[in-house]
């Protein structure tokens, strides 16, 4: 109680006791963003999926960033030369706290610009890898290639109903290869290897639209 007191006078009367207060706050409430983006991944994977990129969504509970971006420093940023991005964290009048950027440290490859492809891509392989594990031991047969491509192909309409995928109709969003004469030699067969080729139209987040107007100007 005594503690207490003391505080609260000194902030009565002490201008630079108010100063070192509100700076030691200051750092105690300074948090690295690590642990704010996991949670932004994770509530982003169970609202909507890993296709949809993390970005342009606020960080809950979190006041303001330390440092205060402008569209000109971020650009140089989230689009170096070097190609190593960084994803800023911004403060926008009448929006609030929105992570801007959901790019790559490989930002000068056409493929693995954008975290949500990324992240995708080794979403349907690890999910693929897990699925093939069950036919490790099958004969391998014309039986086992239509069982696999059934279940590579189910999982992967899947997620082209989701969303995770391009395409107006399955064709256009993936396919799947698998057996002799696709993805398959006699050799391979002798040597006990199953190979499958699964190719996947993924989507690219839209960082720019492009809007276009026309205006019928008066005549004489």
């Amino acid at each position: 109680m005594a503690v207490r007191q003391r505080h609260q006078s000194l902030m009565a009367v002490s201008p630079l006791y108010q100063t070192c207060m509100n700076n030691i706050a200051t750092s105690v409430n300074l948090l690295p963003p690590a642990a704010a983006m996991a949670g932004v991944y994770a509530r982003t994977d169970h609202t909507f999926g890993v296709f949809q990129s993390p970005a342009n969504t606020t960080i809950i509970n979190a006041i303001s960033p330390v440092v205060t971006i402008s569209d000109q420093e971020q650009g140089s940023l989230n689009v170096p030369l070097n190609g190593l991005a960084v994803n800023a964290i911004r403060m926008f009048p009448n929006y609030g706290l929105l992570v801007w950027g959901a790019r790559t440290l490989a930002g000068n490859s056409d493929d693995w610009r954008y975290i949500s492809v990324r992240r995708t891509a080794m979403m349907i392989e690890q999910s693929v890898k897990a699925a093939l594990q069950a036919y490790v031991f099958q004969a391998n047969d014309n039986l086992t290639w239509t069982s696999v491509s059934a279940v590579i192909s189910n999982f992967l309409n899947a997620q082209w109903k989701y969303g995770a995928l391009v395409g107006s109709k399955p064709a256009d969003a993936y396919s799947v290869s698998v057996g002799l004469g696709t993805a398959m030699t006699a050799q391979d067969i002798l040597d006990g290897v199953m190979n499958v080729t699964v190719m996947v139209a993924l989507v690219h987040p839209a960082e720019f639209i492009v809007l276009t107007f026309q205006q019928q100007m008066q005549t004489s």
